[in-house]
């Protein structure tokens, strides 16, 4: 019996499983030697962030470990933004006329930092949410490693559109590195980034990626050229977010401005493993749909048996991940066609150099000098 090529790239894709999610780090359990904890500045950059932020600010005020101080940075915000920062009693830098050359966040970040007096740094996106051990967590990490610590927070879905998501976030996962059973990082998760303050200041700060889209990849970069380690785990129910809430809309503005360039620097074995992983998935759905109209009924029962082992496989992942729903999963395929679509579209954007929408603005995908 000769055995199709096809049915060999579904194992290959099956056994790259294995390898690109190996392990989930999480952060340590925390210990009792609170006396070397080092004072902690929270910086939350925030555009048309009232709802998100009210939240954000309300776990920092129920942390078991408190911040030195908490630094919310208004990038131009039209909605109540700064009001709910000042109410809460965070310091409110309002930032205006962001200086040419500056992409993203990049400016509110580096606002913030150069405000801060603590010793470490933590940079959080307001859509993250912390338990009550969150910073206490994240510190334990970053005594234990002594280095730069970053999370992918565990992704908490409430709308149907939300669960598109679920292929992005394995994919993210797996593109930086972060599963892999020996430690190689593409960059940082820029949702949760802590870092000592002199090793900020001498890979540049934010203002040695200012003009990058994914400054957290690039900044990773920076510490990788400078000799600095770093850590990346993910997050459980004490460090989650709820990414792209504003609608759908938001969720495809969102993932296009983001997976190309995370994919153009991903190392190439890398790229390649996580390439024949999703070729894998998309293969066995085609695969069963072409033995159906062939009426090749013993394929159709092998390739059956693989469909129903692939979306068992994405559900105990995605269980390690975030909130994603069972019958989505048994649906895997949409996904997989969501997922192509918009990194088709992010990808032409990135390499013709055209602009994405993202929080009212415009931003340029090309790379400057």
């Amino acid at each position: 019996m000769v055995i199709p090529i096809e049915f060999v790239i579904v194992l290959i894709g099956l056994a790259m499983t294995a390898v690109l999610f190996y392990r989930f780090p999480v952060l340590p359990g925390i210990k009792d030697r609170a006396a070397g904890y080092s004072s902690v500045s929270v910086i939350i950059p925030a555009r048309n962030e009232e709802k998100n932020l009210a939240l954000l600010l309300m776990d920092l005020s129920a942390q078991t470990q408190t911040a030195y101080e908490i630094i919310c940075v208004d990038d131009e915000s039209e909605d109540n933004t700064a009001k709910i920062a000042l109410s809460y009693g965070a310091k409110l830098i309002s930032i205006q006329n962001k200086p040419e050359g500056w992409t993203g966040k990049a400016w509110a970040c580096q606002n913030g930092a150069d405000a801060a007096k603590g010793d470490l740094l933590l940079f959080l996106d307001a859509d993250v949410r912390l338990g009550k051990d969150g910073i206490r967590k994240l510190l334990q990490a970053q005594l234990e490693e002594g280095c730069t610590i970053s999370v992918q927070p565990y992704h908490k879905t409430e709308k149907l559109y939300e669960q598109l998501s679920m292929l992005f976030n394995l994919v993210q996962i797996a593109a930086n590195g972060i599963a892999l059973p020996k430690r190689s990082y593409t960059g940082l998760s820029g949702p949760v980034i802590m870092i000592a303050k002199p090793d900020y200041m001498k890979v540049g700060g934010h203002e040695s990626v200012r003009n990058h889209i994914e400054e957290d990849i690039f900044l990773g970069l920076q510490l990788k050229k400078a000799g600095l380690p770093f850590r990346l785990f993910i997050g459980e129910q004490d460090i989650a977010f709820r990414m792209y809430s504003e609608g759908v809309r938001s969720l495809f503005q969102g993932w296009i401005k983001n997976i190309a360039t995370g994919a153009a620097k991903t190392p190439v074995p890398v790229l390649i493993m996580v390439f024949l992983w999703i070729t894998s998935m998309i293969s066995v759905p085609l695969q069963l749909i072409k033995c159906a109209v062939s009426e090749n009924i013993p394929w159709l029962m092998v390739y059956s048996i693989l469909y129903i082992l692939w979306a068992s496989l994405l559900a105990i992942l995605a269980s390690r991940v975030g909130r994603f729903h069972l019958w989505t999963l048994m649906f895997y395929p949409v996904l997989i066609l969501v997922f192509s679509g918009m990194f088709t579209v992010s990808a032409i954007k990135k390499i013709f150099r055209l602009n994405v929408n993202w929080k009212g603005r415009v931003i340029a995908t090309g790379e400057k000098p």
